[in-house]
């Protein structure tokens, strides 16, 4: 079978993606190095916060249940804020989009910081959730709007750049783990906003986004919603890895601690290497192509995981489905914008919307699945959902509209 193009129109199809404005030039390049900085900002300041959370426990004295009403804090100000984000970007742009949503996230990591009791510190929590939500709508707005002059994929390179802001967040944070979070988060925060706000003044793409002023809270199209459960089978996968990769590796895999994190460890590592390069695949083989083989290669890291748990073994298992999740969750909100063009940030929102989703229900749905049919089987399964992603690849061809 030919491989579709990559326009991601099937041989014959008419073409349909949209032809930049004009070609990409110091501005675009230059935007494309504002909007990564962004993705790393967003990546390190969330990694930052994850990285010390047994230390804010232990500042507040908070017992396990407390701790997870303060998670689901941050879980519902992150929801809540994906369903206005799309409306609110429309309106105000995704440059002003992403200035607000870095200030709210540094904002609400100092909040933290300073929490003095349960309450507060719930509320801190769903701040720093409604901050990355804004945050993540924004500068994934602005990178499709970014893409659209290039005219090529790249998409999957600046999620790669949130992977390596990330691990630069949680290598600060251990290295700071002397240091009170109060000082920590405060000097990381003023750190991070400096830097987003300079990459979103002065590299940032200048006038309004497609659509910036219209209609704000229309639906989104059908075509959005096979890319939804895309991203939500992607992001539950990726959960999985998050949530149960070290405890799978202990408890089915026989491993010591020690092993067990290089499970996660591995997995970030290969995220990050398929998305430097994913963009150059997909453009070759186009995106409905590139999207069948993530799909199978996340499959096949599962199969190994599960059917040989021995830890080394299972830490390449877990390395394999890196390989294939990195390219996912971009693929999907890449098409999200070009689905509509009009409204990029909207359509994003909804289809990260569905997608978090996935990491919401990740825990719950393992623990029980897990609780029944043990944790192999419940990894396992996770792992059949993303033949759904595999079905549902030719969503990402756009349609005959989509470029006029």
């Amino acid at each position: 079978m030919a491989p579709d193009r990559p326009d991601g129109a099937a041989p014959g199809e008419r073409v349909s993606l949209r032809k930049p404005a004009h070609p990409a030039g110091h501005d675009a390049r230059r935007a494309r190095l504002g909007v990564s900085v962004v993705f790393a900002v967003c990546g390190a300041a969330f990694a930052s916060w994850a990285a010390r959370v047994p230390a804010v426990q232990e500042r507040l004295a908070l017992t396990d249940a407390e701790l997870a009403v303060g998670l689901f804090g941050l879980a519902a100000g992150s929801v809540v804020a994906l369903l206005g984000a799309g409306p609110l970007i429309t309106v105000i742009g995704s440059r002003a989009g992403a200035a607000a949503g870095a200030f709210v996230l540094c904002a609400g990591l100092v909040l933290v910081a300073f929490a003095p009791g349960l309450a507060l510190f719930v509320a801190a929590l769903a701040v720093l959730g409604v901050g990355n939500s804004v945050l993540d709508v924004a500068m994934n707005a602005h990178a499709a709007r970014v893409e659209a002059t290039y005219g090529r994929p790249i998409f999957a390179s600046f999620h790669a750049y949130w992977n390596v802001g990330g691990l630069l967040g949680s290598g600060v944070a251990a290295l700071a783990a002397p240091v009170p979070t109060s000082v920590h988060f405060t000097a990381a925060a003023a750190a991070l906003l400096t830097v987003a706000l300079w990459a979103v003044a002065t590299r940032f793409l200048p006038g309004p986004d497609p659509g910036q002023g219209e209609v704000a809270f229309a639906l989104p199209s059908r075509a959005l919603l096979p890319l939804g459960l895309i991203a939500f089978c992607g992001f539950l996968a990726e959960g999985t890895v998050n949530d149960w990769s070290a405890l799978h590796l202990a408890a089915v895999g026989g491993s010591t601690p020690a092993v067990a994190s290089l499970g996660y460890f591995a997995f970030s590592l290969t995220m990050i290497a398929v998305r430097l390069v994913a963009d150059s695949v997909t453009a070759r083989i186009g995106p409905v192509t590139a999207l069948r083989i993530a799909a199978l290669t996340t499959c096949a890291g599962f199969v190994l995981v599960t059917a040989v748990p021995a830890p080394p073994l299972g830490v390449l298992g877990f390395a394999v489905i890196g390989l294939g999740v990195a390219a996912i969750v971009p693929l999907a909100w890449s098409s999200a914008g070009r689905q509509e063009p009009t409204a990029p940030g909207r359509a994003i929102a909804a289809v990260a919307t569905c997608g978090y989703l996935g990491f919401l229900v990740c825990p719950v749905l393992v623990g029980a699945l897990a609780g029944v049919l043990g944790l192999r089987w419940a990894v396992a399964l996770v792992g059949a959902l993303v033949v759904v992603v595999y079905l549902l690849a030719p969503a990402l061809r756009l349609p005959a509209h989509a470029g006029n």
